[in-house]
Formats: C-alpha cells, structure tokens, sequence
C-alpha cells in the first residue's frame, strides 16, 4: 500500500502524528491523490487495518477529535458500517475494503505495481519462458488497451468498473520443423488460446509477464475452448511458416531464378506439447448492461 501511495501521491512524505487515533495507523501526508481524485493542499493518509467487527461512525468521531486539521483520507481494510459516511465533525473520505481492492487491481494491471503469488514450493514458477521446465502456472499477460483512453474514445467516462482476470490457456510446443529437402529445424513456441475471442495466436514473447494479482478471475463457457481433436491441427497451423526458396529454372535465355514460398510445416507426430493456464486482464463494466472488457483486444462480451 505504500509503494501504491508512493507512486499515485503528489509530494508523499512520512511524519509521525502525534497524537495517533486509536486503531489508526498514519500512512505519510501528501499534497495531493489525482488518481482518488483528492486535491487538496495536504491531506493525511490512514490505513484502519483489517479486523473482524466493522468500522463503526462512533470510532469515525473518536477519530476525528485526534486527527490533525485539513483533509484526513482514511483507507480501511475492515467493513465500513454506512453511518460512518455521514459523521460532518472534520474533513475526511474513507475507501472502503471493495474500493481499495479495486485500485490496486488497476495499479497491477496497468503495470504500476508488480504482484507475485504466494510462494507454494513449487520452483517451476518463473517470470520467463527459458525452457519446459519453467512455465509458471500464474503468469498474467499485459494489457493492451487503457481503460481510461477506451472509455473517452466512446463518450463512456465515468462508468463503473472493476478490475478482472480472464482465464485463457498457454499451449507450449517442443518440436522440429521439416523442410521441402528434408531439413529439420528445431524450436520451441508459446501460442496462446483465447476463448474469449475464440482465436489461436503465436506469442512472439512472454518475458518478464507480471504474476497474477489475487483478484476475482472468470472462466469462460466450456464450448469456447479448443476440443481436444483440434488441438494438434490449430496449433500447425499458426507454428508452419512460408519461407522462400530459390528454385533454378532453365529457358531460351539461360537459367532464370525464381523466389518461391516454401512450407516449412510442424512435425506433429514427434512434437511435445503441453498447456497451463494464463490469465488475461479485463474489467468488469456495468453501462447499460453489466460487460465484460477484454484487456487485450478492447472487445465487450457477455457477461
């Protein structure tokens, strides 16, 4: 939280505030949050950390008689009881558990914070894509679309939105491929499935991709993915390349060389091939009817 603050916050500097409102930890004071749409000469910012029993509007105005003057922005990770908004004894904004969550999802996504998974013992999990041995299982790809920039394209500012996770798949191929004389050519390549889109696209990289936030994920319908029988045929298709040849043809006026495209296709019998899941950023949106945003490709789809 922060680091979050750290990056989002105008001028943010610690200071010990004295004296300090039980329950209340004291965060930094900034000048300004643009991202919360706080701007204000000083505000002080406190995180309520997480407990069983909501925050309650009596403890909201035991803290308002030790809070310092000016703006107080208090982040709470425990449930806020709805009274607690309407205390007008000082100047302060609380963001609730919901609201907080869906920041620093947007944070993750967008690439200002980098979230890593719970360590499981499992040493396979890596940020790169070196060899077989090392494909993680909670990789999340990057977003290609701003939902900022979307939004105003579409006169759609200000909808509601929250940061999701798509569920997709990361197939892996080990193999060679064969040349129109018998060449042989080994390789490796990562092709996403993406069910959403329905489409199956060679990655060029998945270097240094994000581990996946701990946020809400959506599975799409079963009939989207890839039935076992196509799996092979789908991924030739994307993995065969066109390359060209030279080929020597011989006339009245001597041999003439012509450039052809030759296809150098998969050796499917001999490839390994191997999935895992991959997740794909998205928002949920709720304009007229409740969507799901594709981080990728910028498409609504049902939700």
């Amino acid at each position: 939280m922060r680091d979050l603050l750290r990056i989002k916050s105008v001028n943010l500097r610690t200071s010990q505030v004295d004296p300090t409102p039980h329950g209340f930890t004291c965060l930094g004071i900034a000048t300004a949050i643009p991202d919360l749409g706080i701007h204000s000469n000083e505000v002080t910012i406190w995180l309520a950390q997480a407990g069983i029993l909501p925050l309650t509007s009596s403890e909201i105005i035991r803290f308002g008689m030790d809070a310092p003057r000016g703006f107080n922005l208090i982040l709470s990770e425990r449930q806020v009881q709805p009274e607690c908004h309407a205390v007008d004894t000082f100047n302060f904004k609380i963001l609730e558990p919901d609201e907080i969550s869906s920041w620093v999802g947007k944070a993750v996504l967008s690439g200002d914070l980098i979230a890593s998974a719970k360590d499981d013992g499992d040493q396979r999990t890596s940020k790169q894509y070196p060899s077989e041995e090392k494909i993680s299982r909670n990789l999340v790809l990057k977003p290609v679309i701003d939902i900022k920039s979307w939004s105003a394209q579409r006169g759609m500012e200000g909808f509601p939105s929250t940061p999701i996770l798509l569920m997709a798949r990361l197939w892996t191929v080990f193999g060679e491929l064969q040349g129109p004389n018998g060449e042989r050519e080994s390789g490796e390549w990562a092709i996403l499935e993406d069910p959403w889109s329905k489409t199956v696209t060679l990655l060029n990289s998945i270097k240094n991709l994000q581990q996946a936030p701990v946020i809400r994920t959506i599975e799409p319908r079963d009939g989207n993915w890839l039935s076992m029988d196509r799996v092979n045929e789908e991924l030739a298709k994307v993995i065969e390349e066109r390359r060209r040849g030279n080929s020597n043809d011989s006339n009245v006026s001597g041999t003439v060389r012509s450039m052809l495209l030759q296809k150098w296709p998969l050796d499917s019998d001999q490839a390994s091939i191997k999935d895992c899941k991959i997740l794909i950023p998205g928002w949920l949106i709720d304009s007229e009817t409740r969507k799901i945003l594709h981080g990728r490709n910028g498409r609504l789809y049902d939700y």
